[in-house]
């Protein structure tokens, strides 16, 4: 979706909050002037991200300022979303493409056109959450992608709330007021009271009104109530020449004996004559096409049935030979094929098993690793700890803010330099089988340790994660 510069007001001007002073090092916000750059959008995301990680310190929270931040980045992504998309005609109908993601991203996002799904919505969040897991690591963060996925879901949101807002029902007062126009009508017109109450009344008979409206004013002489009995009886006898056509190719389809039965063409001929004896009465002008459309509907169901009976059964019976042929071939290819496909199975997994291990070894390569490194390694489904249902989307971070206490260290080695890890007991088995190193120390899906096995679990965790990252 292309911008239009100039159309948000060049005058218009969002103020940041006052920053404390280890703030404003990493980045010093100034008032953002008509629309904003990226550069002072991603400013904004720095100061929040730098703000969050001291976050746990104590005496450095400060819910107020968090909140200014937040009220500060909304005020600019709006500026953002007003510029690009409030000169479309009709918004609910724009295409939200999202920005490109790297490959140690596993999350997939496709363009949004309209207004988002729930799963749309959940999925860019996934996103946003599994990118700004490798904050902590500068060669797999882009500051610029974090900014326009953090757009992205703006955005989207923005989307949801318009489609909504332009669904809202309208008030009772209207209702009332299309009743009373309605009782009005019906007094003006007392000799046809009964008529206007059923199109009134029954829904999807509209189009039936203003068709006997339009009768009257073509041909003033005729008795409404009279022609509306008549084409009801012509609906009916139709109905019954079609259920007849029905039973004839029912008939025709089956083998039987049919040689004192009377032909196709008989049998026609004889619809045919009763059906023009029931047009014969009927000389309304205004019914004229209705029956002769209907008529043609009959004819085509006719000749349907007509060249269906044409096939001779014995090519039928050929025919149905021959699929069952095919049918055990198909069976006899399938059950060969599926021998190759089940090796491939397990090429797929050694090649899985190979590009974790590359990934494992970028990170391990990397120069000045911390403990928030370990949280950036991947399992074979490809997924980090925080962004997986297998851990209950918790890591490393979480626990060491969270579960910080002696009875939960975790002992590994980085980079060469010993460093400390946390996580609980009731942890353990979740990870362990995250990684796929510990089968025979959990059991049951909820991969609870076996009694006596936390101390082997927990050496045999941090062996795995020394491994990787020593």
């Amino acid at each position: 979706m292309t911008d239009h510069p100039g159309w948000y007001p060049p005058g218009q001007v969002c103020y940041p909050p006052e920053l404390p002073t280890y703030l404003k090092n990493v980045c010093d916000l100034k008032p953002v002037v008509g629309v904003p750059s990226d550069a002072e959008v991603m400013g904004i995301h720095s100061v929040m991200h730098a703000a969050n990680r001291v976050s746990g310190v104590p005496g450095m929270h400060d819910t107020g300022f968090f909140m200014r931040l937040a009220d500060h980045l909304f005020g600019v992504q709006m500026a953002k979303y007003r510029n690009r998309y409030s000169l479309i005609t009709f918004p609910s109908d724009a295409t939200y493409t999202p920005p490109a993601l790297p490959s140690h991203v596993t999350v997939t996002l496709e363009p949004v056109s309209g207004a988002p799904s729930d799963e749309q919505i959940v999925r860019v969040q996934e996103a946003v959450r599994a990118y700004q897991h490798f904050n902590s690591v500068p060669l797999m963060f882009d500051p610029l992608v974090n900014m326009n996925l953090s757009q992205h879901l703006f955005d989207i949101q923005m989307a949801r709330y318009m489609r909504a807002a332009s669904e809202v029902l309208p008030p009772a007062p209207v209702t009332m007021a299309r009743r009373e126009s309605t009782t009005r009508v019906t007094t003006r017109a007392p000799d046809t009271v009964d008529e206007q109450i059923v199109s009134t009344n029954n829904a999807g008979t509209g189009a039936r009104a203003a068709e006997m409206q339009q009768i009257s004013q073509l041909a003033p002489g005729i008795d409404v109530r009279e022609l509306m009995e008549k084409s009801n009886q012509l609906t009916e006898r139709f109905n019954q020449i079609m259920e007849r056509s029905n039973e004839l190719m029912e008939r025709y389809t089956e083998p039987t004996d049919q040689s004192n039965s009377p032909t196709l063409t008989e049998r026609f001929n004889q619809v045919l004559e009763r059906f023009t004896r029931i047009l014969e009465p009927m000389h309304k002008p205004a019914e004229s096409d209705l029956l002769a459309e209907r008529f043609n509907q009959l004819l085509d169901r006719f000749n349907q049935l007509t060249e269906q009976s044409n096939l001779p059964a014995q090519k039928a019976n050929e025919l149905s030979e021959r699929a069952n042929q095919v049918a055990e071939r198909a069976n006899q290819i399938a059950e060969q094929a599926q021998k190759p496909v089940e090796r491939l199975g397990d090429v797929l997994k050694n090649v899985n098993k190979v590009l974790v291990g590359i990934q494992h070894a970028v990170i391990r390569n990397n120069k000045g690793n911390t403990t928030s490194a370990v949280d950036c390694l991947v399992n074979e489904k490809g997924e980090t700890p925080g962004i997986s249902r297998s851990t209950g989307f918790g890591d490393f971070k979480y626990f060491a803010e969270y579960d910080g206490i002696n009875e939960n260290r975790l002992r590994v080695t980085i980079g060469g330099v010993s460093a400390t890890l946390y996580i609980p007991n009731s942890r353990l088995g979740e990870f362990l089988h995250f990684y796929d190193v510990g089968q025979d120390l959990y059991e049951g899906e909820t991969h609870t340790l076996r009694e006596g096995m936390k101390e082997i679990g927990r050496m045999r965790l941090a062996d795995y994660l020394s491994c990787q990252l020593g």
